[in-house]
């Protein structure tokens, strides 16, 4: 929510983040992200920069149609006079948009959890994922999401284990294991 459009680089596909907007009694509150490394580089992807050109341009709109009445926040994410936009606000508007698409109810600090445990499960490296999250350590990306390590864990001793099998027609080791399938083929028998 404290995102603004001086720390968006589309043209290099990255944002910075570099505030926060939090509520504090009832009130919305500027500061800087809770820790040293809460302020970080965030590359982006194309769909996601495309996005954000879009909005930029419905922004613009936005203030066009205001004028006067337009408030110059340099936020990204603004009411439609350009006012931030309060937390509390933003957290009923993505519950009634998640019960809108059948999801069940979630926090919308969930989606950070969402998009960790996918990235990871796509393959990407814990540490560039510990990097994006903003985590001290990747040991506490690891820790946070040693569920997904034990899934990835499993999958790359299925790949490793494919790479060892011998091709077909290769010459069986008698060192490694057979794959399930080699024990219907029979090789041919070598003359004496």
């Amino acid at each position: 929510m404290g995102l603004r459009w001086e720390d968006v680089d589309m043209a290099s596909g990255f944002l910075v983040v570099t505030q926060q907007i939090t509520e504090v009694r009832g009130r919305s509150v500027l500061g800087t992200p809770k820790t040293k490394r809460g302020a970080r580089v965030v590359p982006l992807d194309a769909d996601t920069t495309a996005l954000l050109r879009r909005h930029r341009d419905a922004q613009d709109v936005e203030r066009h149609t205001w004028g006067q009445g337009w408030t110059d926040t340099g936020l990204v994410f603004t009411r439609e006079d350009g006012t931030a936009l309060r937390p509390e606000y933003v957290t009923r508007h993505f519950q009634a948009l998640a019960a809108d698409a059948g999801l069940p109810p979630i926090r919308l600090h969930d989606l950070r959890h969402t998009n960790a445990s996918i990235a990871l499960a796509a393959g990407v490296d814990m540490k560039v994922v510990s990097d994006r999250l903003g985590h001290s350590q990747m040991s506490v990306t690891a820790d946070l999401y040693s569920h997904v390590s034990v899934q990835l864990g499993q999958r790359a001793a299925e790949q490793i284990a494919g790479a060892l099998r011998p091709s077909p027609g290769a010459v069986p080791s008698p060192f490694l294991p057979q794959h399930p399938d080699a024990a219907s083929q029979t090789a041919p028998e070598e003359p004496l």
